[in-house]
């Protein structure tokens, strides 16, 4: 870890959080996890690609005071977590998670994923529906794509200039914000790792969603998309809104980037526990 996320996780510790560390069949992963302070069930929050834990302080922080329980794993070859020896693939990640998940998470629990973590939140409520009550997605990765596409793609994580650095961050955060030159520099050091650069590496179009998985998703599902975020090509947000189970919603978050979180927590915060306790009350009447 840089020393900018060493602190980040070092301030996380000193309000309470705890780290944990598992051996699995990528190395050891860690994860974050802290007990919360509110009524509602264990939050678990997958980052994307080339982020962390850590990342998501503040949103654990506001999370924190109302569920029981907030869990936030690093991805093989991020924040602490090992980078594997081996090739980063994506069947190898996701067993990794679950190897790494099945030990953490008790109960049925509220599964969040931003980016490449949504295809990871996915995949996983797909493998364990009965651990999962109810997944929030923000701009998913995962959609179909030829090798074209998916080439083009691979091409915008290029971030060995500045000017590049820039321009994907403003991609991801929408409209010009204070200290975006910082995040830039940050994104080009953590693109270069070799954690990410393999996962991406290793890509292919047949370990990408189909209209199948998504459509058979069993827990209640909201997909949040912001409309600044240019980070995902455009017919991903088509596919997500297009295939989503009748059970499932899609909503844009007007002024917000890829991760909307990061641009206006309590306006994120906000929709995403109405839903959770939206599918709370569902329960409850049901029971």
């Amino acid at each position: 870890m840089d020393t900018v996320d060493a602190l980040r996780l070092r301030s996380l510790h000193m309000q309470g959080a705890r780290s944990r560390l598992f051996q699995t069949s990528l190395g050891t992963l860690h994860t974050l996890d802290w007990e919360g302070l509110g009524p509602r069930p264990p939050i678990v929050l997958v980052h994307g690609l080339g982020s962390c834990a850590s990342d998501y302080g503040s949103l654990l922080r506001w999370l924190r005071r109302r569920h029981r329980r907030v869990i936030a794993p690093d991805l093989p070859g991020h924040g602490r977590s090992q980078t594997p020896t081996v090739p980063l693939t994506a069947a190898r990640m996701t067993l990794a998670l679950l190897e790494m998940m099945d030990r953490v998470v008790e109960e049925p629990s509220i599964m969040f994923g931003n980016s490449l973590g949504g295809i990871a939140a996915i995949r996983y409520a797909r493998l364990r529906p009965n651990r999962v009550m109810a997944l929030v997605l923000a701009s998913p990765g995962g959609a179909p794509m030829g090798w074209p596409e998916l080439l083009q793609f691979k091409k915008t994580f290029d971030l060995s200039t500045n000017r590049a650095a820039m321009q994907f961050t403003r991609r991801f955060m929408g409209a010009p914000q204070p200290g975006m030159s910082f995040v830039a520099r940050g994104v080009r050091v953590r693109m270069s790792r070799a954690g990410p650069r393999s996962l991406l590496e290793e890509v292919t179009p047949d370990v990408l969603l189909s209209p199948e998985e998504v459509q058979g998703l069993r827990p209640p599902t909201l997909v949040l998309w912001g409309d600044q975020d240019d980070v995902l090509p455009r017919h991903n947000r088509r596919f997500f809104s297009e295939n989503l189970p009748a059970h499932g919603r899609f909503e844009v978050m007007p002024g917000l980037g890829h991760s909307p979180y990061l641009d206006d927590l309590s306006a994120f915060g906000a929709r995403l526990q109405a839903f959770v306790d939206g599918v709370l009350q569902t329960q409850n009447s049901a029971a």
